[in-house]
């Protein structure tokens, strides 16, 4: 009995016994019905906490499209585009030996290099890499274009309200200034009508006559 690993097409792993090995029954454990175009992909050597693994993978190149395999493999193959389940079995010296699921994780992790811990990092940045010497607001967040301290939004409100506050007194005085000037304009003599005493004629009104004045003198 022998453990090897399946990779179905959704790319989920699944550890499986295989009673004997023979590459040429492998497909069917991939669920084929045919060993066509089943073969040998590429192999894996690693040597983790001091075993020696030598992993195949065996699948299909060819295939309709929908039935890609969306597992990402290590390279030399994370370019190569299978179909449908692929087999992975682990062989020392060309005989088959067990591959667990826990086993296929490491040699996975140690292909690619080892994975590591973002969360870790960024939790020894923020404790240990600030700068004390970087201008910061009271709330502890660094000084930029963006982010003001609440003193400085104090003196812009500030600057705000005596902006509206001279514009007010300017309307103010501008009103005062109307009023006075309404009060002391000098208001023009009223023009005399007609109908005034001043013009009225009464009858007894006497004119001089003046026609003795008017008569031609004659020269000698």
């Amino acid at each position: 009995m022998v453990k090897i690993i399946i990779i179905e097409k959704s790319g989920s792993i699944q550890e499986t016994d295989l009673k004997s090995y023979h590459d040429s029954e492998l497909y069917k454990k991939a669920g084929l019905k045919s060993a066509k175009d089943f073969e040998l992909q590429t192999e894996w050597g690693a040597e983790i906490d001091g075993k020696v693994y030598s992993v195949s993978v065996f699948g299909k190149a060819t295939g309709r499209a929908g039935h890609e395999n969306k597992y990402e493999f290590p390279p030399p193959i994370d370019n190569v585009l299978l179909f449908g389940s692929c087999v992975l079995v682990n062989t020392v010296n060309g005989k088959a030996t067990d591959l667990t699921k826990e086993e296929w994780l490491k040699i996975y992790e140690h292909l690619y290099g080892g994975f590591e811990d973002l969360g870790d990092e960024d939790s020894e940045f923020s404790e240990e890499d600030l700068d004390e010497d970087i201008p910061r607001t009271k709330e502890g967040y660094v000084k930029d274009d963006f982010i003001v301290d609440d003193d400085e939004e104090d003196d812009f409100d500030s600057e705000d309200s005596e902006t509206e506050e001279s514009e007010e007194e300017i309307v103010v005085k501008k009103k005062k200034a109307a009023t006075i000037a309404k009060k002391t304009a000098v208001k023009k003599p009223k023009t005399a009508k007609k109908s005034d005493p001043l013009f009225q004629v009464t009858e007894n009104t006497s004119y001089l006559n003046c026609e003795d004045e008017l008569i031609e003198e004659d020269y000698i």
